[in-house]
């Protein structure tokens, strides 16, 4: 697998990321069947700013799962503008949503059977116009710890995945953090043998919805400059003005603690 050889590891914000000079990197490292090392779960993660501070709360599981994930991706230019102050140093942003649209174009030429957990079924609907292997569900409103309403969810989605005419190699879960991720994990905990080995999941919280083409992202200025949360939050001040402004300021605490010990 020569792909995985442009993958490092870089311990940095009390992580174990995942490092790469490009996404392509790390998208062809994915569809040549790169699932981690032994004891890792099968599973791609990409935390950003918030992410980073909801592990701050989050309860031993989910950050459990962060720590076991075969792929642990940079989704924010902070965490990387910053990452040698909080350890080793990271090369570049590797967003979830660069990831996604790097990778469903090939999905779909290479006609690679995908399953998705989505947020709206109008996302869930359009992704399945544009690719026929393709099978999702709509998730109800879920808890953000885990518990038997994440674990009766995530056998839903085996029974359907169970259902599909080709066994999916990859699924998507996009419902945000860390929900995406308790799902993502209860699947792996609850795959039956008899179903073979599970899909490579891929918690990429708010990308199926861009693919999709549903929404809009940043424009490219904004992504290369680190500020694409600039255009999210004046596109949806109402439900992210408090979150970018407010809650993330804890990140400068974060950033002290690992500078200053």
């Amino acid at each position: 697998m020569r792909s995985a050889q442009n993958l490092t590891d870089v311990h940095t914000w009390g992580l174990r990321f995942t490092n790469a000079e490009r996404i392509d990197h790390v998208t062809d490292a994915i569809l040549e069947g790169y699932r981690g090392r032994p004891g890792q779960l099968p599973l791609v993660v990409t935390p950003n700013v918030d992410i980073l501070i909801t592990l701050e709360d989050a309860t031993d599981y989910v950050r459990n799962s962060v720590d076991r994930a075969a792929m642990v991706l940079a989704d924010g230019q902070p965490l990387v503008s910053f990452s040698h102050l909080a350890g080793e140093r990271l090369t570049t942003k590797l967003a979830g949503s660069d990831l996604t649209d790097n990778m469903w174009p090939r999905l779909v030429a290479e006609d690679r059977s995908v399953f998705a957990v989505v947020s709206t079924a109008e996302v869930g609907i359009e992704l399945a116009t544009q690719h026929v292997n393709f099978g999702w569900i709509e998730a109800p409103i879920l808890p953000k710890e885990e518990g038997s309403l994440i674990d009766r969810f995530a056998w839903d989605c085996i029974n359907k995945i169970a259902m599909m005419a080709r066994a999916p190699e990859f699924l998507f879960v996009g419902i945000g953090f860390p929900k995406d991720v308790l799902v993502a994990r209860s699947i792996i905990d609850q795959w039956p043998e008899s179903m073979g080995e599970p899909p490579l999941l891929l918690a990429v919280g708010a990308a199926l919805e861009f693919t999709s083409g549903l929404k809009k992202r940043a424009p490219i200025l904004y992504q290369r400059l680190g500020m694409e949360w600039v255009y999210r939050m004046m596109s949806d001040p109402r439900r992210l003005m408090k979150r970018y402004l407010i809650r993330d300021s804890r990140f400068l605490l974060i950033l002290g603690r690992h500078v200053f010990g």
